[in-house]
Parts: C-alpha cells; sequence; structure tokens
C-alpha cells in the first residue's frame, strides 16, 4: 500500500506542475513529509485479510574449517554446523487480537547438507560410501507450527516444534551465543569411526553411535538428548519472579515439563534450568525399545565484575528394553565449561574456554543391524563404556556484522568392556574447528 500511495502523489505532483519532469527534483527533504503522512495514513487505516499478520525474516548462516585426525586418517572439510545450528531463515508473524494477547507462526527452513554432525571419514574399506564430508546440499522444515499468547496465561503452540527440553541446558549457558555453536553439548563428531582395529580390520563402530548416543528420548546427541522436533502441542508459562514452565507432548507418544530461571544480584547473573520426558512408543525412531525416561539438570553462573563464568550439566537416562537383549544400565552424562568474556577490541567482546565432558554406557551401534542399543564390537555385546571430550576455544565477537569468528580444538576418548570379558579403547580422535556466523 505504501508504494502505491507514494506513486499516485509523485504522480499527482507530475500534473500539477504542468508535465514537467519530478523524478530529477527528488533531492533533499522533498519526500520527509509525505513518507511520514503515508505512514500515519497506513497507522490508522483498517487492514485487511493476511496484511493484519507481520512478518519477520531472520536467521543466520554459518561455516567452518574441519580438521580431523583419527589415529588412522587425517583430513580437512569445509562443513555447515550440525542440522539444528545450519544455516536458516525462519518466518515469524504475528496479530495483535486484543490487548494483552495475540496469534502468531513461526516456520524455520535450515539447511542440510555436509555439517559437523554428519560429516565422515572414508573409514568403510569397501569404500562404498561415496562422499566422506556428509552429502549433498538440500533444505528441511525444521519447525512450522501457530501459536496463541496471552501476557498473562501463556502461549500454546501447535505444530512440528521443539518440545520443552529441547536445548534445555544448552540455553541456559551465560557464556556468549557463539560458544553455541562452536562449544555446545551436541556432539560435532557423530559419524566420525572409533577406531577400533583388531588384525587391521576396524570394528565400524562410530563416535556417535557407539559411545555418545544417549537414548532415544528424542533421538539426539551427548547430552542433548531431547533434539528432534516432533508433531506436538506445547505450554509456556509467562515469567514470574524470574521462573518460567513449560510442558509439551508429541507424537508418538512422547511428553516432557521443564523449569527454568533467571536472575541477578550480588554482583553475579545466573541461570538454571531442569526437565523430566518420557517416550511410552518409540515409533518415533521405530526402534524394538519403549518406556524410557530421562532427567536433566544445568545451569550456568557468571561474575560480572571479571566476566568469569562456568555452565555444567548432568543427565541420566533409563532404558526399558523390551527386546531379546539384556537390560542395560542408565545411561549418565555431564558437560562442564568455564572461561573469562571481556572487552579487548572496541568491535566486541572476546572469550577463552575450555570444557569437559563424559558419557557412560551409551554402547549402541546402529551398524551392527542389531538392536538399537545392542552394540557390539566384533561380535561381541558391549557391557559397559566411558567416552570422554575435552578442548579449548575461542571467540572473538563483531558487533556491528552481528558477527562471531571461534577455532577450537577438542580431543575425544572411549573406553570399553566387552561380554567375553575384553576390555578395549579407541584411538583418540583429535578435531580443530574454526568458523564464523552472522545473523541477520
Amino acid at each position: 500500500m505504501k508504494a502505491k500511495l507514494l506513486a499516485a502523489a509523485i504522480g499527482a505532483a507530475a500534473i500539477m506542475s504542468g508535465g514537467n519532469s519530478f523524478a530529477a527534483d527528488l533531492g533533499g527533504n522533498c519526500c520527509a513529509d509525505l513518507e511520514e503522512r503515508i505512514a500515519e495514513l497506513e497507522a490508522t487505516t483498517a487492514r485487511k485479510g493476511n496484511r493484519k499478520v507481520s512478518l519477520t525474516v531472520t536467521g543466520w548462516v554459518s561455516s567452518q574449517l574441519y580438521w580431523f585426525d583419527d589415529g588412522i586418517e587425517q583430513n580437512l572439510y569445509v562443513v555447515d554446523n550440525n542440522n539444528d545450528l545450519s544455516s536458516n531463515v525462519k518466518f515469524t508473524g504475528s496479530a495483535q487480537i486484543s490487548p494483552g494477547w495475540k496469534a502468531g507462526y513461526v516456520m524455520l527452513i535450515n539447511t542440510q547438507g555436509p555439517s559437523s554432525l554428519n560429516a565422515f571419514e572414508d573409514w568403510d574399506a569397501t569404500k562404498t560410501n561415496p562422499i566422506g564430508f556428509g552429502g549433498d546440499w538440500s533444505l528441511a522444515v525444521e519447525n512450522s507450527y501457530w501459536f496463541i499468547q496471552s501476557d498473562t496465561l501463556g502461549k500454546i503452540s501447535v505444530g512440528k516444534q521443539s518440545m520443552a527440553m529441547d536445548n534445555l541446558t544448552i540455553f541456559a549457558d551465560l557464556s556468549p551465543i557463539a560458544s553455541i555453536f562452536a562449544s555446545n553439548t551436541v556432539a560435532t563428531f557423530d559419524g566420525f569411526a572409533a577406531r577400533i582395529a583388531v588384525n587391521g580390520v576396524d570394528s565400524g563402530t562410530r563416535w556417535g553411535a557407539g559411545a555418545f548416543y544417549c537414548g532415544t528420548i528424542g533421538a539426539g546427541i551427548a547430552n542433548d538428548c531431547n533434539g528432534t522436533r516432533l508433531n506436538g502441542v506445547r505450554y509456556d508459562t509467562p515469567a514470574f519472579a524470574g521462573f518460567s514452565a513449560s510442558a509439551s507432548w508429541g507424537e508418538d507418544d512422547y511428553w516432557d515439563v521443564a523449569l527454568r530461571y533467571a536472575g541477578e544480584g550480588g554482583g553475579f547473573k545466573y541461570t538454571f534450568a531442569g526437565g523430566y520426558a518420557e517416550i511410552t512408543d518409540n515409533a518415533i525412531v521405530g526402534l524394538p525399545v519403549n518406556d524410557n525416561n530421562r532427567w536433566q539438570i544445568g545451569g550456568s553462573i557468571k561474575h560480572l565484575g571479571t566476566g568469569l563464568w562456568v555452565h555444567a550439566t548432568y543427565d541420566q537416562t533409563h532404558i526399558d528394553d523390551v527386546g531379546p537383549n539384556p537390560p542395560h544400565p542408565d545411561l549418565k552424562g555431564w558437560f562442564v565449561k568455564a572461561g573469562w568474556t571481556g572487552r579487548v577490541w572496541s568491535i566486541g567482546d572476546t572469550t577463552f574456554w575450555g570444557e569437559y565432558g563424559g558419557n557412560t554406557d551409551a554402547f549402541s551401534d546402529l551398524n551392527t543391524g542389531s538392536s538399537f542399543f545392542d552394540g557390539k564390537i566384533f561380535g561381541s555385546q558391549i557391557v559397559s563404556n566411558d567416552a570422554t571430550r575435552l578442548g579449548l576455544g575461542a571467540i572473538q565477537e563483531i558487533d556491528a556484522a552481528a558477527m562471531s569468528l571461534w577455532t577450537k580444538y577438542t580431543v575425544r576418548d572411549l573406553d570399553f568392556t566387552l561380554a567375553n570379558g575384553t576390555s578395549g579403547e579407541a584411538d583418540t580422535l583429535h578435531m580443530w574447528l574454526a568458523g564464523a556466523v552472522i545473523f541477520y
């Protein structure tokens, strides 16, 4: 409407000027008053149809260099971030229903291609893997839902979306947002082979499947075990005295609850998050396991005067295996990250951090063709395992460009015990990442 009104006004001015060219005289402040009048007119005019709903487009683009040494192969890739955090575009709309009430929608489309989550080396001796760096590019709908929100009663959302516990403790992290890309608890090495060899034959076990997978609760990775988006219903309360809560249900059949807190006092800023999830029908991933449940807690504390901060999480998943396999111990995961954020350059904050985490008994092995948690190495059942990860990193923010640069070095280790009494370990996986994210 604005463009049409502006064109009409210009046309009318041209006619009244006796046909003289008006376009040559559009400099200076000639149109400033006209723009203001058009804006006022639009603000007081009742709009019809979809014009009642606003539209905001946001997102980010991110990519990184990705070097690895798994004990046998070394290589360097250029990849996006893991699929949940890959480059994307987000469409958000809202419309005011009445004072304190609004309705809207969210659609998030992200890239699916070579990423830090699905990159892998050509470890198959038969070379049947056609591409070692994660496959071709495509687009995927990550979120698509509508919502109704009240300032006093909260928000209800329906459609494909994150459940209440998705990224629960990741977003309780008080370090810079870019550290979620560079150092999140979601594994960035899922597809790589855990080099476990006997007589020169590789076991075929992958790090994500053999060491850090945390159950079928939401089909997540490492300490973000509720990472999948489901078709479901979610309710979020308004914030009250720093507290907020969420509850959700998703197909088929998953439910969870979560509690969050954020506060500041005594020179400190702090956050807390905790939640519980249960799945009673594993049709989400089509696996013969049901009635799994999981709980997680985590939080951060930051000293505002010095810029020092620490972030920690702990989670535990119970597996009720109804298949023919032996019962499995609970899967446990923990993660600690600590660092400093301050202004070294005028362009933006600088952050240095270190991290250490581990997972126990996450011994699935998707390459055996057996039950999801029936992990085997050379035909012998894995009865226990410990996987750890250690890393150091740095981030430089560039405020004027809404951009962050990072670099990180990390190592992964895996120890295991088999049912035949054999104990062993995988070759240490070394990785170096350097990349950037720019928000829009």
